[in-house]
């Protein structure tokens, strides 16, 4: 079998010295690494420069003028992979560390576990830097997408879990062709429900999604709180008003797009909402602002006009 070409993409903003480490964990496990930079610190653009100057021709970066925004960015170094004759494309986010082997454990799962030949995304186990929690999946039950059923899978004793619906971006690895067959990323989004509308996208072009227990990504997941009440435990994300705004503006539009034709999703995520919606009177500050930007977000997601 040929050696797949296997290309990085990662967009960087105002990066600290972690980075590199970061980069290193995957950097010898793929072809090459485009790097596309949206910062605007200096000693970070000039911290990156340094770097991609001892890694030579292993990374490219590209550094825009300006904070393009998460999919713009992503949809440059996509376009640059292309380019480069990529067979696929691994996401990374830029703290995010891939442990040893990573990405060939992803690259090698449609031939080890004989996963359907239409599975065009495949994800690693997420291990969540800070949180004791255990990596869960939204799954068809069945494998029937359009049915208004789902499940939440761990790998339990499986090596492999099948008919997702939705994986986060950071340490996919995704098919080159599926990125020409249904577009790239939707840049009117900017950043949240990126994956969410690009993993239905796929799906609803007859395309599978599967994620590998034993491709491991260590992940960070924003700032998150854990919380105890009545004896469960309950983990706040504690964004900010405005990505609050954000969150539910496209998760809104997402429902509005997909009700009929992803009815066992929508149903999830209008449950994942209420729970949502919980943590944030429970748990966190600023709850009137947060709730104010929320019904804002809400209202432009479900009767704006479509973008």
């Amino acid at each position: 079998m040929p050696t797949k070409k296997i290309i990085a993409v990662t967009v960087t903003y105002n990066i600290d010295s972690t980075f590199e480490s970061a980069l290193q964990s995957y950097l010898n496990q793929v072809t090459q690494v485009i790097i596309v930079d949206n910062s605007s610190c200096q000693d970070s653009r000039e911290r990156l420069v340094a770097l991609a100057k001892v890694c030579g021709k292993q990374v490219k970066l590209i550094q825009n003028s300006q904070n393009l925004g998460l999919a713009k960015a992503q949809n440059i170094g996509i376009s640059a992979a292309l380019d480069e004759g990529a067979d696929w494309l691994l996401m990374m986010d830029d703290d995010s560390r891939a442990e040893a082997q990573m990405v060939a454990q992803l690259s090698q799962a449609v031939e080890r576990y004989a996963l359907n030949p239409r599975t065009q995304i495949i994800v690693p186990q997420y291990q969540e830097q800070g949180v004791k929690r255990e990596a869960r999946y939204v799954t068809s039950s069945g494998g029937r997408f359009r049915f208004p059923r789902f499940s939440i899978d761990d790998f339990s004793s499986q090596p492999v879990l099948e008919n997702l619906f939705i994986a986060i971006s950071s340490g996919s690895l995704i098919h080159a062709s599926l990125f020409r067959e249904i577009g790239l990323i939707r840049e009117a989004f900017d950043i949240d429900y990126l994956d969410v509308d690009f993993c239905l996208r796929a799906i609803d072009h007859g395309y599978h999604i599967a994620a590998v227990r034993d491709a491991i990504l260590l992940h960070n997941l924003g700032a998150q709180t854990e919380h105890r009440f009545l004896g469960r435990r309950f983990w706040a994300w504690n964004h900010s008003a405005g990505r609050r705004f954000t969150i539910y503006r496209n998760r809104t539009r997402i429902w509005r797009e997909y009700l009929f034709r992803f009815p066992g999703f929508i149903l999830y995520d209008a449950l994942a909402t209420m729970q949502d919606l919980f943590r944030i009177l429970m748990f966190e500050e600023d709850r009137m602002a947060k709730l104010k930007a929320i019904m804002k977000g809400a209202a432009i997601g479900l009767f704006g006009a479509p973008h």
